[in-house]
């Protein structure tokens, strides 16, 4: 990797973007966890799933970069180039994690892993395309590769304000975090972390604190996933039917220009 890749300094207006978009993800967070809390369910799922995973988190990044800024979703590294190279990093880290967190807990009954496990999987899909896909690969494209990592990783801690962590958590959310970009860093592809190695890891957390949830929030947590999806297949889609109109109007030119 040459040197000019690691550091730069070219910044651009998908900065901006980043950060009002992150502010306005911890901001809902603070909301949800902090205000309404689970005391209102209703009030809770439409803040944190609906608000801030499924439209800030996942689908305002992908309508901005690819309706707005024209690029394809491989930007955002949901993409094929090295896909299998991913998953099977994925597998071995996975298993490295495995041995190291969940391996040494005992694990709760069915009723009470599975909702945990919706959660960690619906919470990873929206901070492996925000935090890596989007927020690092455009802080990478403004400051080079290792300035990305670092940047992405200080947002993805300091993010969990929202849920009202305590202070003496970051240094560990810093470090998690700079683990995960770097790994997804290798590929710049988000199926290196996701569906394996960042859900595990919350799920590791939220067993070890204690925390559960009801069983019927699998229902939540299993709509914003299929929402989230299909709005990205549709966003896909659009993107590349305004491709094919521009390459026929561009060859409608060409033959025009030939006559």
């Amino acid at each position: 990797m040459e040197i000019q890749n690691l550091f730069k300094f070219k910044p651009t207006k998908d900065l901006a973007v980043v950060l009002i978009n992150y502010t306005l993800i911890v901001a809902i967070f603070y909301l949800s966890f902090q205000i309404i809390t689970i005391k209102n369910v209703a009030g809770q799922f439409i803040t944190f799933g609906v608000v801030g995973i499924l439209l800030l988190g996942i689908l305002v990044p992908a309508l901005y970069n690819t309706l707005i800024m024209k690029r394809p979703l491989s930007v955002l590294g949901i993409k094929k180039e090295k896909l299998m190279l991913s998953i099977g990093l994925s597998l071995v880290f996975s298993v490295i994690q495995y041995f190291l967190t969940l391996g040494n807990l005992v694990l709760p009954d069915f009723n009470l892993f599975f909702p945990l496990a919706c959660m960690a999987v619906t919470v990873g899909f929206f901070e492996n395309i925000f935090f890596r896909g989007f927020a690092q690969l455009r802080f990478e494209e403004s400051f080079g590769v290792i300035p990305g990592i670092i940047l992405s990783a200080v947002i993805y801690c300091f993010y969990h304000i929202g849920y009202g962590m305590a202070g003496s958590e970051y240094l560990m959310l810093l470090i998690i975090g700079l683990i995960y970009s770097t790994i997804f860093r290798l590929t710049s592809n988000v199926f290196i972390l996701f569906p394996l190695l960042t859900p595990m890891g919350a799920i590791f957390t939220n067993i070890k604190d204690g925390l559960t949830i009801p069983f019927e929030a699998i229902i939540g947590f299993t709509m914003v996933i299929f929402l989230a999806v299909l709005g990205l297949v549709a966003i896909h889609n659009m993107y590349r039917k305004k491709q094919k109109k521009a390459a026929g109007d561009g060859g409608s030119q060409n033959r025009q220009s030939n006559i």
